[in-house]
């Protein structure tokens, strides 16, 4: 009897591609239940490549198509990198999505460029998610970007599941929208060569090749000098050990699943776990328990490894002492319980934002700059850095009142039709009740304006990439 062919980690040959993208297509079945699909094309070789593979696949199936591009405003050449990927979907007639955003030299939270890059594109996927009724937006991750990231991660302490890096199915943040990469098994040179074959054409980032960017080091330094001096396929064999990390890591994360269940089966209030139970788990299990456990009851800030690790050590000391948590809240270690009591906190009184300056409102820094353009950081609602922008026009001749959650509030979001009530939103979001009173609301009159981590009103929108705006910039600060 024969055996399968087994997907491959690393195809070279552009002459394989095609096969290579059916086979990943039909073997992590990227597109089942995928109607409306989003290319994300920025122009370079890995998302034109996507382009023409992926676009003759989703007419043969049925699926509709919109091309999205993010215009960062980084780089001189961004508005020529816009208009070439607005006219490869007109070339085809690909209806086509675009926005501008303008990102910081230095974003003011410490974040690098690279990573408030990163958010914004969540953030406008999320935004073309609406708008488009998408059910999933394609990227142009390729085999490459799985080896440099798990050397970037391997550097950085990672466990399994940072060093699976790049998965070909996830779920954007916050989004019931789906990101699929159906590149990952295939070499960026093999990309370049089947565009080349083809006469089609790409645009280059310069950036790209700024040593001083880590990732750039990696790729133009550190492999070459691995595949000259020691192991000439080494990006393939990272490859190869990235699937088996995500085959690992997605039976820890089953396990870890059904063991929660087990040691919590039904809710508590507050929140709770058997100390001695948990640490009789092996380490990795105790590890992913906890994350899972901060992530099912609304405290994704506290899962991070270090404070896990830390807490860990904590259960087993169990001396009573509160042990802080990032965001705000703490655990308790006491009576063989790992509990997450609930704050007996007010909620701040209203106060009325500077026209430019910062303010301390609770638990969080509030800065308000005068800019122009559209800037936005959400992770969702009420987690923090938390940026927009509102219209300086909408604003002229009033003031902007940020306060706690009134009943009755809603907002009418941008990108969505009709309004919602804040009470829904923290709902929808699982923020438990005890939190919602210390979650920032700006209102402008009756009007709610924004809430962290959530669209804008569409009234307060900036009409423009070059209208003047409010910048609002949210941060955890105790």
């Amino acid at each position: 009897m024969a055996t399968p062919a087994r997907q491959p980690f690393y195809c070279t040959d552009p002459d394989g591609i095609d096969e290579t993208l059916a086979r990943q297509l039909e073997h992590r079945h990227l597109l089942r239940g995928v109607s409306r699909l989003g290319l994300a094309v920025s122009g370079g070789a890995d998302s034109v490549a996507l382009f023409h593979l992926l676009l003759p696949v989703c007419r043969n199936a049925g699926t509709a198509v919109t091309v999205l591009h993010l215009n960062h405003g980084l780089r001189a050449e961004a508005g020529a990198d816009e208009q070439f990927v607005r006219t490869l979907a007109a070339q085809d007639g690909v209806p086509f999505l675009s926005r501008r955003v303008t990102l910081a030299d230095r974003p003011p939270d410490g974040r690098s460029l690279e990573m408030a890059a990163r958010e914004a594109r969540m953030v406008f996927f999320r935004q073309c998610g609406a708008e488009a009724g998408l059910d999933a937006i394609a990227t142009g991750h390729q085999a490459d970007d799985v080896a440099e990231t798990l050397l970037l991660r391997l550097a950085r302490g990672s466990g399994a599941a940072g060093l699976a890096g790049l998965r070909p199915r996830s779920r954007l943040a916050h989004s019931v929208l789906a990101l699929i990469r159906p590149l990952l098994p295939i070499a960026g040179s093999a990309l370049r060569a089947w565009l080349r074959q083809r006469g089609l054409t790409w645009r280059e980032d310069a950036s790209n090749s700024d040593p001083a960017i880590a990732r750039n080091l990696i790729r133009h330094t550190v492999l070459p000098q691995l595949e000259t001096a020691w192991v000439p396929d080494v990006r393939a064999r990272l490859c190869r050990s990235a699937e088996t990390l995500r085959e690992d890591d997605a039976l820890l994360e089953t396990l870890a699943a059904r063991e929660l269940d087990a040691l919590a089966p039904l809710p508590a209030d507050p929140p709770s776990l058997p100390i001695g139970p948990l640490l009789q788990q092996p380490e990795a299990l105790q590890r992913r328990i906890l994350r899972q456990w901060f992530f099912r009851h609304g405290y994704p800030e506290a899962a991070g490894l270090d404070t896990v690790l830390s807490l860990i050590e904590a259960c087993r000391s169990a001396d009573g002492t509160p042990f802080q948590l990032p965001g705000g809240t703490f655990a308790l270690c006491r009576g063989g319980l790992l509990s997450l009591p609930h704050p007996e906190t007010a909620s701040p009184p209203d106060a009325t934002l500077p026209a430019q300056g910062t303010l301390r409102w609770g638990t969080v820094e509030i800065t308000v700059e005068s800019c122009r353009g559209v800037a936005s950081i959400a992770h969702g609602t009420g987690v923090y850095p938390a940026v927009c922008t509102l219209s300086a026009q909408a604003l002229a001749g009033h003031g902007v009142r940020v306060r706690a959650r009134q009943t009755g509030d809603r907002i009418a979001p941008t990108g969505l039709r009709g309004s919602k009530k804040i009470q829904d939103l923290f709902v929808d979001e699982k923020i438990p009740e005890h939190r919602r009173g210390a979650i920032p609301v700006f209102a402008c009159g009756d009007d709610v304006a924004w809430v962290p981590g959530y669209r804008v009103a569409r009234r307060f929108a900036v009409p423009a990439p070059d209208a003047p705006s409010l910048r609002i910039t949210v941060r955890q600060i105790s």
